[in-house]
């Protein structure tokens, strides 16, 4: 890297500027040693596949990325390498798996390198991406599926692509979700334990959620006490393999083997990926087809909620590539999810829905 782009990093990060924007004199000047690149890449691409833990926030440290104490960091998520030294995450913040995160940009003979700066026990949702300049302030969210190169003012909600104000979060709100723990922990990790033993057993108990007090700044970072932790484990590798796989007997053997209940002529696509945690809690009923890419949830985590659900897709019915089922969903029989989708709740029966998140598109004709 030349010295004018050094320069022009270290200036950005000892100022209040969120970027900076740098005619290149020419067009490699902004890339680092090749070894140190490598370094970052390789790191970079270990950690998505590392869980949340101080170790994995050590490595990330490794690459210049400024990672505050019991941020939680799960999988998938991409960072750019050229300059994560430009990427702050303070203490106790959470982000959503599968996000992205953007610090350069090159246009034509000039780069754009911004700051992004995720605060103190905020929340950013899964599947997000943030660009040069994303600020997100005390008690603001990020929903997910959003895209952000913004500064989210103090305890409001954004979301989208780009992302704009939804709504200002009332204090009731801010309480619900950013109140601290009471410090109660054995109390909470007694009770914790007890209601997830209901919630597995009881066919009828489709839903989970229980405010977080517990010994970490967010809920997140407990993730390893949802259930036993070698059968977590035993669950990921299963699922990390059934993803490299296109349908095949063999996929759907090695899934029955997590416990999920697949019924008869199901198909489930190549990049199909369960939860890790709580995979048994999702259903296929027979004729179920899941295209490519596809995500089903168990569980989520905010700063201060855990929350379990149990999913099923009903019979004859269909998520097309690219879309997400959150956690206690059900798809009602021969039902059609368009691409690119996000459902939640109850979708019925013999309809088409779509959209980020689904809604209804138009009924299907009764054969």
């Amino acid at each position: 890297m030349k010295r004018y782009i050094k320069n022009a990093v270290k200036k950005l990060q000892n100022s209040d500027y969120k970027k900076v924007e740098i005619e290149l004199k020419s067009k490699n000047d902004y890339k680092k040693n090749i070894l140190r690149i490598l370094y970052n890449k390789f790191m970079l691409a270990l950690q998505t596949r590392i869980v949340p833990s101080h170790i994995k926030n050590f490595i990330l440290r490794t690459t210049g990325m400024n990672v505050g104490h019991d941020v939680c960091f799960p999988h998938y998520i991409k960072i750019d390498p050229y300059f994560p030294e430009l990427i702050t995450l303070e203490k106790g913040c959470l982000i959503g798996g599968d996000s992205t995160f953007i610090t350069h940009e090159i246009k034509g003979n000039k780069i754009i390198l911004g700051k992004i700066l995720v605060k103190e026990r905020t929340l950013v949702g899964g599947m997000t991406t943030m660009k040069s300049g994303f600020v997100l302030s005390k008690n603001a969210m990020l929903m997910f599926f959003s895209e952000c190169e913004e500064e989210i003012p103090k305890g409001e909600l954004w979301g989208g692509k780009p992302a704009n104000l939804l709504k200002k979060l009332t204090d009731e709100e801010i309480e619900k979700y950013h109140k601290p723990s009471n410090r109660q922990h054995k109390e909470y990790y007694k009770t914790f334990k007890e209601k997830i033993k209901v919630f597995l057993k009881d066919p009828n108990h489709t839903y989970f959620k229980i405010h977080y007090d517990g010994k970490r700044l967010n809920a997140g970072d407990d993730w390893w006490r949802a259930r036993n932790f070698f059968r977590i484990w035993y669950n990921g590798i299963i699922i990390e393999t059934t993803k490299l796989l296109p349908h095949c007997f063999l996929k759907t053997i090695l899934l029955k083997m997590t416990g999920m209940k697949i019924g008869k002529n199901c198909k489930i696509g190549k990049g199909v990926v369960f939860d890790h945690i709580f995979c048994d809690t999702i259903e296929l009923e027979d004729n179920v087809t899941i295209e490519d890419n596809c995500y089903l949830d168990g569980h989520e985590y905010t700063i201060t909620q855990t929350v379990f659900g149990k999913t099923l897709l009903k019979k004859g019915s269909h998520m097309k590539h690219d879309s997400f089922a959150r956690i206690g969903t059900t798809i009602g029989e021969n039902t059609i999810i368009e691409s690119h989708s996000m459902v939640q709740r109850e979708i019925p029966p013999n309809v088409v829905w779509g959209g980020m998140p689904a809604k209804f598109v138009r009924e299907l004709e009764k054969q």
